[in-house]
């Protein structure tokens, strides 16, 4: 079994995730789509009273429904018992766990594709939840795929659905639909013109939320946020669907009027910055993963503005994902102290910019 997981966890450390490809609407502003499904089997408790053996007996019921469905060419298994503390935190930094996921690990797991674009995490705060994450703006296409598996996971497992509310999930912000779309959106724009504020209130009215890199509870880091729909409740899949682009695409104009007006502003000093952001992390012989963040957000915006053309946004989603503490530790394969894992960050990110070749 560690053999199994040892080998699993280096494939990822090996390959980035196919969300961050940087293709897809908007690369530069929108990192990825996700849509997720909640679910649970009818005749288990919820998870927030479940005891560990029935955690046990739902995981093994979800993996053979899985497995004997293969909606998943391939797919990687791990249970949050047989990983490391270690292990666990790499998992919520590629976004494939969570925090509820790894903590009390016993009869929780994942069951997601090699490339990361499907992901169905076991006894979470729900029994089931099923994840597609697509590169950049791509809500249509992340939200028939994720359908298509829950319809087939239904067609065997039954759920717990009850009129005239809908699927029944843990939390009572997901009951009805149990459909969250949400996108990892990049807006220095709204930011630097201190507009979040108004923008989060905006979003409340329209039923929709914005959050850290990691979702709830995570801190904001390198001017990304995760915006996400909060409406399940009284309303199809497609109005859901079509209600959540309005939002994005209202979020997507605003950040463009933003830039545009700080552009018009301060020209000289956002270049300056970019260029200020670049010569450090060429140079840099220690980064913290919060500096790097924010100085990537420079290159980000200054990628959009056209002060920087050699680095595509590939490349940027990358270092920003591989620059996070737990993938420092793994690329080098030992546990670090803060400033070893600062030195080896500041090497890493000077060899990733030199090796981009126009």
């Amino acid at each position: 079994m560690k053999k199994s997981r040892k080998t699993n966890l280096q494939t990822l450390i090996e390959k980035p995730p196919v969300w961050l490809s940087g293709e897809g609407r908007f690369p530069e502003m929108i990192l990825s789509t996700r849509v997720r499904i909640a679910r649970n089997l009818r005749k288990f408790p919820f998870n927030i009273k479940a005891k560990e053996a029935e955690r046990l007996e739902i995981l093994a019921i979800v993996k053979e429904a899985l497995d004997n469905l293969k909606i998943i060419k391939n797919p990687i298994f791990l249970t949050m018992e047989e990983l490391t503390e270690q292990d666990r935190k790499f998992l919520i930094e590629r976004h494939l766990a969570t925090f509820d996921l790894t903590n009390e690990p016993v009869g929780r797991g994942i069951y997601f594709s090699s490339d990361e674009g499907i992901n169905i995490m076991i006894n979470e705060e729900d029994h089931i939840r099923i994840s597609v994450i697509s590169p950049g703006y791509s809500p249509d296409e992340a939200f028939k795929k994720a359908l298509e598996i829950e319809e087939k996971l239904g067609e065997v497992l039954e759920y717990a659905y009850m009129e005239p509310f809908g699927f029944l999930t843990s939390c009572p912000t997901n009951v009805g639909l149990g459909i969250r779309i949400s996108v990892l959106m990049h807006i220095p724009g709204i930011i630097i013109n201190k507009e979040l504020k108004s923008l989060i209130e905006n979003l409340e009215l329209v039923r929709a939320n914005i959050r850290g890199l990691y979702g709830e509870g995570s801190d904001i880091v390198g001017n990304i946020f995760q915006i996400s729909s909060t409406l399940t409740l009284g309303v199809t899949e497609e109005e859901l669907l079509q209600k959540f682009k309005e939002v994005i695409n209202s979020v997507v104009e605003l950040e463009k009027k933003t830039r545009e007006e700080i552009y018009e502003r301060m020209k000289d000093l956002l270049e300056d910055r970019t260029y200020r952001s670049l010569a450090i992390l060429q140079s840099a012989r220690l980064l913290s993963f919060k500096e790097a963040a924010n100085h990537f957000s420079s290159l980000r915006l200054g990628l959009a503005y056209g002060f920087v053309l050699d680095y595509p946004v590939k490349t940027l989603n990358e270092l920003l994902f591989y620059s996070q503490p737990v993938h420092i530790q793994k690329l080098i394969g030992k546990d670090l102290t803060p400033e070893e894992r600062d030195k080896f960050r500041a090497s890493y990110v000077k060899a990733k910019l030199s090796s981009v070749k126009n």
